[in-house]
């Protein structure tokens, strides 16, 4: 088929659906999408609760545990060890079709009573470290999320395989780090951002193979440079030495510096490594996958996001996770040898041929509109079938879904390929990933058919504002450990902020034995602070590349004379995520390499 224009259902703007989509869309027998792709992601997103943690008691076994749902939840909740202990029967909650009613009606109906998980861990696989969610394997971890095989961290998302390092997102096999993103196999690298293989770097950008830097952008296997100035190990000795890396102030000065000092130089339009023919943002080892953001090993895919755990291939609108998934479509947080599963979310491990389903576990198959089951198959709202019954009942379903469509509060039909209504989510807006990637106020939610999560009046009492703080980690005492700290954000900037925090021993132990200042903020906002350092997830803008050739200065560092355009302007075009109006000078990949790599 062609491309085709086609209006949103939601936003009312228009999008594109090209003639590769209706491609994969005939390949796994559903129909086009009425919704653009900005809208079905912030759709998908609004079923995921990341980091909105609560104390609660478990409505089965009564004991206290910290969970993804509030006391006053309106649905039945089992702690993690109780959920998955089988002293309970899901397919007891099965029940008839009814054809009378529409299936989103009904699919709603059964999500509410079927109790949910907790929080979405596997207990045995966890060391004290209960303030976690959505992880595996941490040992003496603390509110660490969406990460996986880590000890002594805290304050971190997408962490996988480190030690000892707090305040980071999306980092792999690093040690002794602090509050930076996208690092891979680094130590001791603080107040950095896409940095690679390196070692006792601050206040960087950029950098591979580095050692001993401080404030260098784009630097490639180097030692001892401060803000891109070669020194001697004696001379980087005895600057660094003069630098009050213990103080806050001069933090926040240096910060504030290096962001500067890094317009100066090329950016490369996008952050990758190893593609071929891909589109979008921290695309790495992937192929034919586009408009795509912070996924790896990715082939044939496109409007993907979080996808960390390799490969994926042959998916459409796939959201969080991967790990040798294949034909994955309208998905949220599945994966782990998964195939063929459309409209699903919070499922794991080895399903297949699966739709409209919810928290189903371990190699279950055949499941079209269920919650919660394991080693299942045949079967429909929880209710077992034979093959034949599945299949001719599906296929009615099918056809119902489309002649009785659900209507929602905003007049949006849902027939059969929609993902799931944002009212059917378990979670408030505000307590999900989507106020994080779009976030919108109560009454902006609401208006668009979101559900809202009404914040309780705090009951603990502040005793310190975070101004009056020591400015010096030198000056900090323990009776720290005793205070509780206002956030500066009080609680007024929408990034599910508490207003306010405290400092546990086993953080005031790492600020001190790193020399470390204390923060100012909660770690909620440390943790939007840190991710709204990034480019957008969705957005990318068709732009040339700004290298002007050797005559115009352009370049400000590096070997110019590898251009391969010589003294004229580049001609590349590309797709970046860096909008026309922001600041830094984008390179395509060959430009950037000629002058970086």
């Amino acid at each position: 088929m062609q491309s085709e224009n086609k209006t949103c259902q939601n936003c009312k703007q228009e999008f594109i659906i090209e003639s590769e989509d209706f491609d994969f869309y005939q390949k796994i027998d559903v129909p086009p999408p009425t919704w653009c792709p900005d809208c079905r992601l912030q759709r998908r997103l609004a079923f995921f609760n990341e980091r909105t943690l609560y104390r609660r008691s478990c409505d089965l076994c009564k004991k206290n545990f910290v969970s993804i749902f509030p006391q006053d939840a309106s649905y039945t909740v089992y702690c993690p060890e109780c959920w998955h202990s089988g002293k309970w029967d899901p397919l007891s909650y099965g029940r008839n079709y009814d054809f009378s009613k529409p299936f989103f009606l009904q699919l709603k109906k059964l999500f509410e009573d079927v109790p949910q998980i907790g929080r979405n861990v596997t207990s045995s696989t966890l060391i004290n470290s209960d303030y976690c969610s959505s992880g595996t394997y941490l040992k003496n971890c603390y509110l660490v999320f969406n990460s996986d095989n880590n000890e002594d961290c805290m304050y971190s998302t997408y962490l996988e395989r480190s030690k000892n390092s707090l305040d980071l997102y999306m980092a792999d096999m690093c040690e002794r780090c602090y509050d930076s993103s996208n690092l891979f196999k680094d130590f001791n690298v603080r107040f950095s951002s896409n940095c690679n293989e390196c070692i006792d770097v601050s206040f960087s950008k950029n950098c591979i193979g580095c050692s001993n830097c401080f404030g260098c952008v784009n630097l490639r296997n180097k030692s001892y440079c401060i803000f891109n100035e070669q020194y001697s190990k004696e001379e980087y000795t005895k600057k660094i030495k003069e630098f009050d890396m213990g103080s806050f102030r001069f933090v926040q000065e240096m910060k504030g510096k290096l962001d500067e000092f890094s317009f100066g130089y090329p950016h490369k339009y996008a952050e990758g490594l190893n593609n071929s023919n891909v589109s979008g943002d921290y695309i790495f080892h992937s192929k034919n996958t586009f408009y795509s953001y912070e996924v790896g090993d990715c082939e044939d895919c496109k409007f993907c996001h979080f996808l960390f755990v390799f490969p994926t291939k042959d998916s459409y609108d796939y959201t969080m996770w991967g790990g040798n998934a294949e034909r994955m479509y309208e998905c949220m947080g599945t994966g782990g040898g998964a195939k063929d599963v459309r409209f699903c979310f919070n499922t794991w491990l080895e399903q297949a041929n699966m739709e409209f389903s919810k928290d189903i576990i371990l190699g279950s198959r055949d499941i079209f509109g269920c919650a919660a089951l394991t080693k299942k198959r045949f079967c429909i709202l929880n209710k077992q079938y034979s093959e034949k019954e599945y299949r001719d009942l599906r296929e009615k379903i099918i056809k119902h879904i489309d002649e009785m469509p659900y209507t929602d509060s905003k007049d949006r039909a849902y027939r059969y390929g929609e993902f799931l209504p944002p009212e059917i989510s378990p979670f408030g807006y505000n307590e999900t990933l989507a106020q994080v990637h779009f976030p919108l106020m109560k009454e902006q939610a609401e208006q668009q058919g979101f559900r809202w999560r009404e914040e309780k009046e705090n009951s603990y009492s502040l005793t310190i504002d975070a101004k009056n703080m020591p400015d010096n980690i030198r000056n900090a005492e323990d009776s720290i450990l005793r205070e509780v700290i206002e956030c500066e954000h009080r609680g007024k900037c929408n990034h599910q902020c508490p207003g306010a925090f405290k400092i546990t021993p086993q953080e005031l132990e790492f600020y001190r034995h790193f020399v470390i200042p204390l923060p100012r903020l909660c770690s909620n906002c440390r943790h939007y602070n840190r991710f709204f350092g990034r480019n957008s997830i969705s957005k990318f803008w068709k732009r040339e590349c700004q290298c002007a050739g050797l005559k115009s200065g352009n370049g400000v560092y590096g070997n110019q004379t590898n251009h391969r355009h010589g003294d004229e302007h580049c001609p590349n075009e590309f797709e970046t995520s860096y909008s026309p109006e922001r600041p830094e000078i984008v390179y395509c990949e060959q430009c950037y390499n000629s002058e970086v790599a």
